[in-house]
Parts: structure tokens; C-alpha cells; sequence
């Protein structure tokens, strides 16, 4: 038997179905609702309907403005990068020089400090396995 398109279209429309019934048996009442309430018939917009431009907008000369500062910044910028060499050179020397400047971070905790002493002690205390029970 050759399948026919008009079979793969029955098919197809029947999964569909199927689809959608479970969505609907699924769907919330509120989202049935509401695409009932879209499925209504509602008047056409009319041109009265359309609201009024809107007066708070900037106009188009301060865009044209605010763009060209901006296009001019940015052309600033990269001059000023161009100026700059750059080089991937010597990168141990620089990962040196950053070393010596960086420090470490002062020590939080020291092992003398009868604080830490309690605290690890605690910790210790609460590791211990707990006691069997058979």
C-alpha cells in the first residue's frame, strides 16, 4: 500500500486533537476563561481609538544630539587608546612586579588563640559519630 499525503494529513490533524483536548482537560479554569473571553466578537478599533502622541518624548534633534556625543566620545576614546603601545612582551616581569606589590591578606585566625582552641574543639565534638543503636 503507497501512502497517500491525504493520509499523513489525517494523522497529523488527529494527534493534533488529541493534543488538544489534553491541554484543555488540563487548563485552569481561569485560563479556559480567559481564552473564551478572547474568542469573543469585539468591535474593530476605530481611528478615534488611537491614542494621542505623546507629549513627554524627546524630540528628534536631542536624539541627533545625544548620538553624536556619544559617536564623539567614543572616537576620543579610541584616539586616546591609539596613543597607548601595547605589548605582550615580558609578561613574567609583569606578573613579578604585581606579585611584589600585591599583600597578603593579615592572618584571621592564629593557633595560639585560646577562641580557636574552643571553636575546634566543638567542631570535634559534633564529628563524632553518633552511637549505634542495635
Amino acid at each position: 500500500m503507497k501512502a497517500r499525503p491525504g493520509h499523513f494529513l489525517a494523522i497529523a490533524a488527529g494527534w493534533a486533537l488529541l493534543a488538544l483536548q489534553a491541554v484543555a482537560a488540563d487548563a485552569p479554569s481561569q485560563t479556559t476563561a480567559a481564552i473564551a473571553s478572547a474568542e469573543k466578537k469585539a468591535p474593530y478599533p476605530t481611528f478615534a481609538s488611537v491614542p494621542p502622541v505623546p507629549k513627554d518624548i524627546r524630540p528628534f534633534a536631542d536624539w541627533k544630539t545625544a548620538v553624536s556625543s556619544i559617536q564623539t566620545a567614543g572616537k576620543s576614546l579610541a584616539a586616546q587608546a591609539a596613543e597607548q603601545q601595547w605589548t605582550l612582551a615580558d609578561t613574567e616581569g609583569f606578573a613579578a612586579q604585581a606579585r611584589s606589590e600585591a599583600t597578603p591578606p593579615r592572618q584571621q585566625t592564629f593557633a595560639e588563640d585560646p577562641a580557636t582552641a574552643a571553636l575546634v574543639a566543638e567542631m570535634r565534638a559534633r564529628a563524632k559519630a553518633p552511637p549505634r543503636s542495635h
